[in-house]
């Protein structure tokens, strides 16, 4: 049978497929992240009133707006909330162990993915983990336009947008417009950094699953085996 093209979407596809292991749950899981994008966009609906007031005049619709994104807001964020709470109560208790063992997983089954690997060609797993370099590289320039170091922040522009909009809350049309501004792009830098990272993220994986193919290779070839 014909091998498949080594793609990245091939890679990705057999990274995905990884057993998770004994500390997988502190990982965010798919379906919350739906809902956290749900809940920055409720923050920024309920401190767009707040920007809109200097360009229309005030009207109920704004004071409806700013409710309805508070409520989005909460009810986006507090699936998350929850969940994580009770990850890192039950996690924190045994978590060298756990991160021990985590580790010992992740070695095994990404060598194991690597013997895979290296069954292709010595020129296409090099050519393509100097891709993969390139494109980890290019995507942290590009964040660093984008955003600068927001991404090193972690959470704080998130929460500094969730301490002004619950602060305010009872009349968020009062906030300075100034205020408003910079608590709305706080959240949709953090968006974007933590899309970012996520991605990146992902991405370390390429060139270190290639190189240990061909690591594995080498190992393997007849000339090794004579030394």
């Amino acid at each position: 049978m014909d091998q498949a093209p080594l793609t990245f979407a091939l890679l990705d596809t057999q990274i995905e497929a990884v057993p998770e292991g004994p500390v997988a749950a502190l990982n965010t899981p798919q379906w919350i992240r739906p809902w956290t994008l749900i809940g920055v966009l409720g923050a920024v609906l309920g401190l767009l009133p707040s920007l809109l007031i200097q360009w229309f005049a005030p009207a109920q619709w704004m004071v409806w707006m700013s409710k309805a994104g508070l409520i989005i807001m909460v009810i986006g964020f507090a699936p998350g909330f929850v969940r994580n709470t009770i990850v890192l109560w039950r996690e924190f208790r045994a978590h060298r162990r756990g991160m021990i063992a985590q580790v010992d997983h992740d070695v095994a089954e990404f060598r194991s993915l690597a013997k895979r690997l290296a069954t292709y060609p010595k020129g296409e797993l090099e050519a393509q983990a100097r891709a993969a370099r390139m494109g980890y590289e290019r995507l942290g320039s590009r964040l660093t336009i984008l955003i600068g170091g927001v991404e090193r922040l972690g959470l704080m522009p998130l929460l500094l947008s969730l301490f002004v909009v619950l602060r305010n809350w009872r009349d968020l049309l009062a906030l300075p417009s100034w205020i408003a501004f910079f608590a709305v792009m706080a959240a949709i830098l953090w968006l974007i950094g933590w899309a970012g990272a996520e991605f990146r993220r992902r991405m370390q994986f390429y060139p270190y699953l290639l190189d240990e193919a061909l690591i594995i290779q080498a190992e393997q070839s007849p000339d090794s085996t004579k030394k």
